[in-house]
């Protein structure tokens, strides 16, 4: 981790952080001790769907505590900062449940949940019970509302759109067909990508919509195989890709694929949801995704990381793997709404979030900086690296290829890095 900035470690310095709480679902200490930590709640999908990005963020969450710890003890203070971890299965009911389990002991700031369609779930329980909500994983354009209750370290899916449409062109891909998951999240990202497409002069086919609590992807892949047959008749198969908008799922989606005619014919391009996950690096789904050179974005930044690789090692040794650019955000997440509500002196939801406001904007975190937000608490400016998965000799790997620059919604990406 680089040296912390000098507004980092004078709020560290000049106030206390009050309640304290340890990893599980423990209630927070009360009595003498209770004004020497920070209890911060996380709501994060550890089984069920996109469990792989829950883990990669309780790591980067036990690390991060563990951090600020170190640095508490460094300066000779006993305040300690604690989390207080609750598994919702990324399923929206038990995010909302957990939420209210976690106010009922008292927690004032929940990093999390690990979904969109979750955090539209337990927005409006936050805004009516004084809790704040900061996401480090949710990007559905819907939920970027002033005033409420919730921050987004995250930008908005219309940059990961615009991004992937423009490496799409970029790629020589001029037809795509989407094979996506049907719910808030991907119903979302899947039309605004097809819009950003189509305004660069690309053609969008018709896809597949799949329901995420399906059990087997058989029928799926037979679909999506009859429309790409189709596509590449009319378009070649040089110039057709397929869109794969899914979260874990995405393996049983491409071992599916595996026995189908055509799909191997062609690219295929994921997701945010679908990066750096094991389940892509091995089996019959690492050999499809090679195949077809699957590529996927990640918010992540080269020259963040590269800065920071002692923290990162920490995470990568703790995880087996690569933590994903929205666990380093999780990582700083963190460190903010300690260093904020160090600041704010009160757990008040309307001086918290003024608090990380400006924490957020003047220091940021360890890895990523200062975190420009819009209107509407969301990062209004974001990094995206692709990475696609390789054979290394009988393994496979993923590998970073590009990284592009967004500033703002609508603007054109600009390369920042190519990898060798």
């Amino acid at each position: 981790m680089r040296n912390a900035s000098a507004a980092f470690v004078l709020l560290l310095l000049g106030a206390a952080v009050f309640g304290c709480g340890c990893m599980g679902s423990e209630t927070a200490p009360t009595g003498p001790d209770a004004d020497l930590g920070l209890v911060v709640g996380a709501l994060l999908p550890l089984s069920g769907d996109y469990a792989g990005g829950g883990e990669a963020s309780r790591v980067a969450l036990e690390v991060a505590a563990a951090d600020i710890n170190d640095h508490f003890a460094s300066i000779g203070s006993d305040r300690r900062v604690g989390i207080i971890i609750e598994d919702t299965k990324a399923d929206p009911a038990t995010a909302l449940a957990k939420l209210r389990a976690l106010d009922e002991q008292g927690v004032r700031i929940v990093i999390g949940p690990g979904t969109s369609a979750e955090l539209e779930a337990v927005r409006a329980y936050a805004d009516e019970h004084g809790i704040l909500i900061v996401s480090t994983m949710s990007t559905a354009p819907s939920l970027a509302i002033a005033g409420d209750n919730v921050y987004r370290f995250v930008p908005p899916d219309t940059y990961q759109a615009d991004v992937m449409a423009y490496h799409l062109r970029k790629q020589g891909v001029t037809a795509i067909v989407p094979v996506w998951r049907g719910d808030v999240w991907g119903d979302e990202l899947e039309k605004l990508t097809a819009a950003a497409f189509v305004r660069g002069g690309g053609k969008v086919l018709d896809g597949v919509r799949y329901t995420p609590d399906r059990g087997e992807y058989g029928a799926v892949a037979a679909d999506l195989d009859a429309r790409v047959a189709q596509a590449v008749a009319a378009h070649g198969k040089e110039k057709v890709a397929v869109y794969l908008v899914s979260l874990d799922e995405a393996d049983r989606v491409m071992e599916a694929a595996v026995a189908r005619e055509n799909l191997a014919k062609v690219r295929w391009y994921g997701c945010d949801g679908s990066v750096l996950l094991d389940s892509l690096a091995t089996g019959n789904a690492a050999r499809f995704a090679a195949e077809t050179k699957f590529t996927s974005p990640a918010l992540w930044n080269q020259e963040g990381v590269a800065s920071n690789t002692a923290t990162i090692q920490k995470m990568r040794e703790a995880l087996g793997r690569h933590p994903d650019g929205y666990g380093l955000a999780t990582y700083d997440a963190l460190w903010i709404v300690a260093m904020a509500r160090t600041e704010a002196g009160t757990a008040d939801v309307a001086m918290l979030k003024t608090a990380v406001g400006r924490t957020a904007e003047e220091s940021g975190g360890p890895l990523f900086g200062p975190a420009h937000l819009n209107s509407a608490g969301d990062l209004s400016s974001a990094h995206y690296t692709f990475w696609t998965v390789s054979a290394d000799g009988a393994a496979y790997r993923w590998v970073p290829v590009v990284q592009y620059g967004v500033t703002a919604a609508g603007a054109i990406p600009e390369i920042e890095w190519v990898g060798a």
